[in-house]
């Protein structure tokens, strides 16, 4: 019970209230076979409410750039802690009143989006345009990607052909396109993080949101060395360390 006592203070509960209580509809099937929506009210339990807390008070006195890890036991609510950062992330500020982070971006390491993760993160916030679910193509995520849209869920397995298509939304706006992102601050949640973070797929997805930052880095370097023609070597070896715009 000692537990709860800071959530039961006055801000926290108004706080509780505004951005954690939330109305979820599942769609059912009775005994008949006919179709009705279930509506329950969705309320943190205290490890979900003290691990988003935790995360949203550190990202906004640390700013970007440092990773963290979250370990949720089996049937904990994973879904819907993921759900409450991502939405707690995209409208960050910073104490000077800035956005912390451009995009949140929701990764799962499936070759078919989790359907749970994305109707509940999607659930959490109507208004259009603020979610993104990359259920087509590698073209749907370099767009959302290009236009910084607040929250995007997608698959891991997506990245490696973004830069190509961002080099063909380039030319077909006959523009000099490199395949090279703007630099944005990007707050990347990954689900089940054991098996996502290793191998080349992993390394795409630094060295895409690197962006442009992480381009004139290694060009710099190539440079600094004495070997300008060899500045794709330096941004993939840069790629792998860790990115100054990226929690």
């Amino acid at each position: 019970a000692y537990l709860w006592e800071e959530v039961l203070q006055r801000d926290s509960l108004l706080d509780l209230l505004a951005r954690f209580l939330h109305l979820q509809v599942e769609e059912k099937y009775d005994d008949e076979g006919r179709k009705y929506k279930k509506e329950t009210m969705i309320f943190p339990r205290y490890h979900q409410l003290q691990a988003v807390r935790q995360l949203v008070t550190t990202a906004q006195s640390e700013g970007v750039g440092y990773n963290y890890l979250i370990e949720h036991s089996a049937g904990s609510g994973k879904s819907n802690t993921i759900g409450w950062l991502a939405h707690r992330l995209a409208s960050l500020h910073s104490t000077q009143d800035e956005r912390v982070f451009d995009s949140v971006i929701v990764i799962t390491d499936r070759r078919v989006l989790d359907q749970q993760l994305q109707d509940t993160i999607y659930q959490f916030e109507h208004r259009h345009g603020v979610v993104e679910k990359i259920d087509k193509d590698s073209r749907q995520l370099a767009l959302a990607l290009e236009s910084a849209v607040p929250i995007i869920i997608t698959t891991l397995q997506k990245f490696p052909f973004v830069t190509q298509r961002l080099q063909k939304l380039a030319e077909e706006r006959q523009e000099t396109g490199t395949g090279i992102l703007p630099t944005r601050r990007c707050a990347v949640i990954i689900d089940e993080a054991h098996s996502s973070q290793s191998g080349e797929t992993a390394t795409e997805l630094k060295g895409i949101l690197g962006g442009e930052m992480l381009h004139q880095t290694a060009k710099r370097l190539a440079e600094e060395e004495g070997v300008p023609d060899m500045a794709e070597l330096f941004r993939k070896m840069a790629q792998r360390a860790r990115q100054a715009n990226l929690s």
